[in-house]
């Protein structure tokens, strides 16, 4: 196996683990909500807290990969937001329960930008490609947490289902150590940022990432509960929906990322944000409920992975080389970052009306972010 390929292997684990860590909280969030005395819009706005905190560090993270190098940033980011599970051994109240969510938010933010990073100035060719393959990598691991993290948390302890994924965490940034230092390119110079927003269309791009966070962080968080509660799923098969939603994810980023190499990424992502809103609005909309939700998950998981390789190519090609990991973090911040509102408002709108009322108030942005596709088609090339 050549380095490159190693390097993009080892990627893949990291970015599932990345993601895992906040994907065990979804399919316990009525247990959790039972033992600590939560309602859901105070554990929805923990949340929206933790995801604001992952965007903001993803505006650190990215400079900082710039000018450490990738490798180092993403074995900190791993080793850190792991050791920081620990805490919820002592999550006996709402107060330990956020300090461990803001503290491994924090270390995880650095991720995503500088894998994003390593991987445009590791694949000149083929970007998009590689991307999704990173992606798809990613998805496989995560396939299996919501699942994993449910039986944990319903057979033993939830605080468990956190500490597992923290420790393979540690265990894949060991293994990051053994990647060779000559891959480890860093930039030490001085970083104009201000730069970054000078660059044509960037915030057209940012405006995108901004309304499909916005959609996608409340869903990622709600739609087990709304399964359960709003469809009458079983909390196991809720929590095995999720999976599903991932293995058809896998699907969408491997064929995004060829696609976008092959057809241009604007195009591309225009195709996958319209089968976003198309089965946001099955899900529903579409009469008969059960087969709105299986519409849902096979769409909803094609469509939302699948435009990824195509923003993270083009955020990759229209970056300036020395702004590239501070363009990755600012895309970040607003996916995660601002996104994460959405947590909050879906959470109080579930407790006053209903979870149904919620995922309507989250399709509005899926639908706007659409209409800014069409705009990102017409003025970004590629």
């Amino acid at each position: 196996m050549s380095q490159d390929r190693g390097l993009l292997f080892l990627l893949g684990a990291a970015h599932s683990l990345n993601h895992s860590l906040f994907l065990v909280l979804p399919p316990l969030l009525e247990k959790i909500s039972i033992d600590l005395n939560a309602s859901f819009q105070t554990l929805g706005t923990i949340a929206t807290v933790s995801f604001f905190i992952y965007g903001v560090g993803a505006l650190f993270g990215g400079p900082l990969s710039d000018y450490l190098g990738g490798v180092r940033v993403v074995k900190l980011s791993l080793a850190l937001s792991g050791a920081s599970t620990f805490i919820f051994i002592l999550s006996r109240d709402l107060f330990a329960f956020a300090a461990g969510m803001f503290l491994m938010a924090l270390w995880s933010s650095f991720y995503h930008p500088t894998s994003n990073n390593l991987i445009s100035k590791t694949f000149v060719t083929n970007t998009a490609g590689a991307m999704g393959i990173h992606g798809a990598a990613g998805s496989v691991g995560q396939m299996f947490t919501p699942t994993i993290a449910y039986l944990l948390g319903t057979m033993i302890d939830w605080r468990f289902a956190f500490i597992l994924f923290g420790v393979l965490s540690i265990a894949a940034a060991l293994m990051m150590g053994r990647m060779p230092s000559s891959m480890d390119s860093a930039m030490k110079e001085e970083m104009h940022l201000l730069e970054l927003f000078k660059v044509p269309n960037i915030w057209l791009i940012i405006l995108f990432n901004a309304l499909i966070g916005l959609y996608s962080r409340g869903v990622e968080l709600f739609f087990p509960a709304f399964l359960s509660i709003s469809r009458g799923f079983s909390g196991q098969l809720a929590a095995v929906s999720t999976s599903v939603i991932l293995f058809f994810g896998v699907i969408g980023q491997l064929v995004g990322g060829v696609a976008a190499d092959r057809y241009g990424s604007s195009r591309v992502l225009t195709a996958y944000t319209l089968g976003i809103v198309a089965s946001a609005l099955l899900l529903l909309l579409f009469p008969l409920k059960n087969i709105g939700v299986i519409v849902f998950i096979v769409g909803y998981g094609v469509s939302f992975f699948g435009h990824q390789p195509a923003m993270t190519a083009m955020m990759g090609d229209v970056s300036p080389s020395n702004l590239m990991g501070a363009a990755y973090g600012a895309m970040f911040f607003f996916v995660f970052g601002l996104g994460s509102v959405s947590a909050m408002i879906a959470g109080y709108l579930a407790d006053a009306f209903d979870l149904e009322t919620a995922f309507w108030f989250m399709a509005l942005f899926a639908v706007m972010a659409l209409i800014v596709s069409y705009a990102i088609q017409r003025r970004v090339k590629g």
